[in-house]
């Protein structure tokens, strides 16, 4: 989907205050003009209800997008398609920061305000200043540029965030009732201490060792618990999990679902005080002991939890009403055609999500199975 709303207040913000390409901004100075940088400079990239996006006025977004996103830039060289969303959504922020409130604007201006007032703290780190450069250098994209334009970009992320709560807050409690009753016990609340004996290295990617060896170190470390070893000692010496190894395996109070499937499984169906068989997931052989679960039913579902669901209703409809908007604004795209990268050898694109949101599932906790998180 073309926007994703969880937690994008927070990351534009944090385009407006990230120190790290501040400093380098700070370093490209320039006349200002007012207005959208580069707007109505350079030949048309994208036609809609008489308007027009130049690719100078492009090239300055994507600027910006690099050095706040680095990951959003690789995606645009990578995914076929994707530069084209990414005009799409800039041509929808620039139409809702038109629909700013005087509010909106006045918030705006302090997060750029404040962006510009890092500059000068950060320009005296002539570090980073050369690889910044390069960046800036592709678009000629300045400091007072790049203010005016998250200025209009948080205007229009206000905007359509205003438009979320509208949709968020028209969310029925039956809506929010039949999405629970989908997986009731993904919401139980669980206490559960276990050991991962990995199959791959968190860190590389690489093979740690085979399932075999994986499921033998599994079964010696619950004979081991099983005959009165210490959940503190066994989980320091046998458990990979840098989340729980150091806290005797132990994750308190839980969602069930934030957990990967296997695991979730079986904190929700394995007997109270038994420490299971090892269970497989994608990260290696679990050893697992469920101290405590709670079993939830929605009339004793908490008011954040029910928060969370309405959010997560709320969420694809602003996508479709988003979609639609953009359909209905007859966008004609001309970007150029660029050719594709040569491949680096690994045969793989990078992986993560498309969108630059950093959107995981449910509470950003989906795949989170005792591998890679604390809870």
């Amino acid at each position: 989907m073309w926007l994703n709303r969880r937690n994008a207040i927070r990351r534009l913000a944090a385009l407006a205050l990230t120190c790290a390409l501040a400093g380098t901004l700070a370093a490209c100075g320039g006349k200002d003009d007012g207005g959208v940088p580069g707007e109505g400079k350079g030949d048309p990239v994208a036609t809609y209800q008489g308007k027009t996006v130049t690719d100078t006025e492009f090239n300055k977004y994507l600027s910006l997008l690099e050095l706040t996103s680095p990951m959003e830039a690789m995606y645009i060289e990578y995914i076929p398609g994707y530069k084209e969303q990414v005009l799409e959504r800039y041509i929808i922020y620039k139409e809702y920061a038109a629909k700013a409130t005087s509010d909106d604007v006045k918030q705006a201006e302090e997060s750029a305000a404040t962006f510009r007032g890092q500059l000068d703290e950060v320009l005296k780190d002539e570090a980073q200043k050369e690889s910044i450069k390069q960046i800036l250098d592709k678009s000629g994209l300045t400091s007072k540029e790049a203010e005016r334009l998250l200025k209009m970009l948080i205007s229009g992320e206000l905007a359509i965030d205003k438009k979320f709560q509208e949709i968020k807050n028209a969310v029925t409690e039956d809506e929010i009732r039949a999405e629970f009753d989908k997986a009731p016990s993904d919401y139980n609340i669980v206490t559960v201490r276990h050991i991962l004996v990995a199959t791959t290295d968190s860190a590389t990617g690489e093979e740690k060792r085979t399932e075999e060896e994986a499921l033998a170190r599994a079964k010696e470390a619950r004979a081991k618990l099983i005959a009165g070893g210490s959940w503190d000692e066994l989980a320091k010496e046998y458990s990979d999990d840098p989340g729980s190894k150091d806290n005797g395996g132990l994750y308190a109070d839980a969602k069930a679902g934030d957990w990967v499937e296997e695991f979730k499984q079986a904190a929700n169906t394995q007997p109270i005080g038994v420490i299971g068989e090892p269970v497989l997931t994608s990260y290696g052989y679990h050893v697992i002991k469920v101290e405590k679960r709670e079993e939830m039913t929605f009339d004793k579902l908490p008011q954040d939890k029910k928060d969370a669901i309405r959010e997560s209703l709320a969420s694809p409809k602003l996508n479709e009403q988003m979609q639609k908007e953009i359909e209905a604004l007859g966008i004609e795209i001309s970007l150029p055609q660029e050719e594709t990268p040569a491949e680096d050898g690994s045969g793989e694109e990078p992986q993560g999500e498309a969108g630059g949101d950093g959107e995981a599932s449910q509470d950003d906790a989906g795949g989170d199975a005792g591998g890679e998180t604390a809870q």
